[in-house]
């Protein structure tokens, strides 16, 4: 079988300049394109858990179908208003802000700190806990 090399010369063509643009693009904003794109199947998810459809959602949003598909092919770059009217129209939580100013502690107390006077707490519930022998209490503080 032989080679026709002007047939390889013609299809082997330089790659247009709006392919390199977009492949520009695509590379500079990989970041957030990633992240659109796992909003999206994560959209597309729960609509399809909850047989609610594109145009449904898009009511319940308050914007037109036609955005609703830009979002779902996973190209748009969401704003935090809208990434928030998704997460309500779903009733799912699916980002979150990271938070390591605040810590949570659990502090044990001994008794002492945590009883109260017989006459001081009247309560069924306290009582009960106090004639378990449960002899800590616990203490949550959010430390900003």
């Amino acid at each position: 079988m032989a080679f026709n090399l002007d047939k390889l010369a013609e299809m082997a063509t330089p790659r247009s300049e709006r392919a390199k643009e977009q492949a520009k693009f695509r590379k500079d904003n990989r970041e957030w394109l990633n992240m659109s794109h796992e909003i999206a199947l994560t959209i597309h998810y729960y609509l399809r858990n909850a047989g609610m459809t594109q145009k449904e959602l898009a009511e319940k949003m308050g914007v037109s179908p036609a955005y609703i598909g830009k979002i779902l092919k996973g190209n748009e770059n969401l704003t935090l208003e809208t990434i928030c009217k998704l997460q309500k129209a779903i009733n799912v939580k699916f980002m979150s802000v990271a938070t390591p100013y605040v810590t949570h502690t659990k502090i044990e107390l001994p008794p002492r700190y945590m009883s109260f006077s017989s006459h001081a707490v009247s309560s069924k519930k306290y009582c009960e806990r106090q004639s378990t022998g449960n002899s800590y209490g616990s203490l949550t503080i959010h430390v900003a």
